[in-house]
């Protein structure tokens, strides 16, 4: 390993014996004054890509400085695609390409980075791109297992660092105007929550063993999980020698493998859990109770085995849209109160049940819930002012946390207690064995 790579494992290994804390000013700055750009490294160029390219080539706030990936194909396109759309906005200049993201990390010149990985990677990205003093927009969910999601909201809070999680929806009206007729009482006592998730489950796969292709580094894109044989389901070749390489690929299926993925539960779940957690006040808890059933006797999606979240104030959070058929399409997540019903969708569609609900104004005792312009700029505000992020890391955990406990209580088929102050199951050491994995090889410092 070269001599940056070196650094950052040496670092690392420090950090098993106490926190080591790189502060920004050894690696950039912690913030922006308004006449100088964000410079930007992206690690991970898959599909997710896209939906970050837009902003982050055209934001007169930052500029793409570099970019990061283990498929040396998919560099070379996208270093020809920023550079061209570089040269016609005016950006100039060459983006930076990197195989390796602890060399990204190791440039001086990165203010912040973009983590667009499978969600293997995200907890050991994050904490070494904290401890590099590097502001952090992570995809969701935040994290792989329970036990990391506590390790990265503790880096990032000891670097002093801007955090954004991609559950992009807490920037979306109709989900923010849901949250806030839940949190400020406008809907009664809430009693139940619905949230449209699929019933899925990540399982050991058995694709055919393909030949690892040359111009991948197929034991960096395993990184800290097992190392399994290179599989075209889990890392989809695109072909150069097309004009648009990446229209032709499909999403890739790490999420269903049990070794780099939490399927839907929490590829959704930290979409939709997160909005529910955000309109019941619980950023940074989470529900008290997990309790399972055969009997297919639960409200919501119907399925063999189900599943429901019980707060520690008794509100049921349910998987599935809730049964009035009449605003379905507005059903993503649904709260449930005493006085009143609202719910909100992906593409603007709200549902309330009282007509006023669409109009409310903030009262002199509500607590705000802040409209952002983009999920992208709010992350550039707090970059540049020091404010909070609408999604922050708190957020980002406890949604992490929910998502990967519905699986945890599906597999095992019982009740659980939980303990969100502890991190741990109450009274059931099975469970807790759940809550982490070994990471692979030298990742294992981090």
């Amino acid at each position: 390993m070269n001599t940056s790579r070196r650094s950052f494992i040496k670092h690392a290994s420090l950090g098993l014996a106490a926190p080591l804390i790189l502060k920004s000013s050894l690696f950039g700055r912690n913030s922006k004054s308004p006449n100088e750009i964000v410079n930007v490294g992206v690690i991970g160029l898959g599909q997710m890509t896209w939906g970050h390219m837009g902003f982050l080539i055209h934001s007169p706030r930052c500029r793409l400085t570099a970019i990061c990936d283990v498929d040396r194909h998919r560099i070379e396109f996208m270093k020809g695609f920023i550079n061209r759309n570089h040269q016609n906005n005016g950006k100039g200049g060459e983006v930076k390409t990197y195989t390796d993201f602890r060399d990204m990390l190791a440039d001086q010149s990165i203010d912040a980075v973009y983590i667009i990985t499978p969600d293997h990677w995200h907890a050991t990205m994050s904490v070494m791109a904290a401890r590099a003093g590097k502001h952090i927009y992570c995809e969701k969910p935040m994290t792989f297992t329970m036990e990391e999601a506590r390790k990265v909201e503790k880096a990032v809070k000891e670097s002093g660092v801007a955090f954004q999680v991609g559950s992009q929806q807490r920037s979306e009206e109709t989900f923010r105007k849901a949250a806030f007729l839940a949190r400020n009482g406008y809907l009664g006592e809430i009693k139940e929550v619905y949230c449209q998730l699929a019933w899925s489950m990540a399982i050991p796969q058995n694709w055919k063993i393909e030949e690892t292709p040359d111009f991948i580094d197929w034991d960096m894109w395993c990184g800290p999980s097992p190392l399994n044989p290179y599989s075209n389901w889990l890392l989809p070749k695109i072909d150069l020698n097309s004009d648009a390489p990446y229209n032709k690929l499909f999403f890739p299926h790490w999420r269903d493998h049990i070794d780099y993925g939490n399927s839907n539960g929490a590829d959704w779940g930290a979409h939709h859990y997160d909005i529910t957690l955000w309109g019941l006040g619980l950023d940074g808890k989470g529900p008290k109770y997990m309790e399972v059933t055969d009997k297919g006797d639960m409200p919501g999606s119907k399925n063999w085995r189900q599943y429901r979240f019980i707060t520690e104030s008794g509100t049921k959070i349910y998987k599935g849209t809730h049964p009035d058929s009449g605003r379905e399409e507005a059903g993503m997540v649904t709260f449930v109160g005493t006085e009143g019903i609202a719910g909100a969708s992906r593409g603007n569609k709200f549902y309330g049940s009282k007509a006023w609900m669409s109009d409310v104004r903030l009262g002199d005792k509500d607590i705000m819930y802040p409209r952002v312009h983009s999920h992208h700029d709010n992350f550039m505000d707090a970059v540049y002012n020091g404010t909070k992020t609408i999604a922050p890391v708190e957020a980002g955990r406890s949604s992490a946390e929910i998502s990967i406990m519905g699986n945890i209580g599906f597999r095992l088929g019982r009740n659980l207690e939980w303990d969100y102050k502890k991190g741990k199951f109450v009274g059931d050491e099975d469970a807790n064995k759940f809550l982490s994995r070994p990471a692979r090889d030298k990742w294992a410092l981090i």
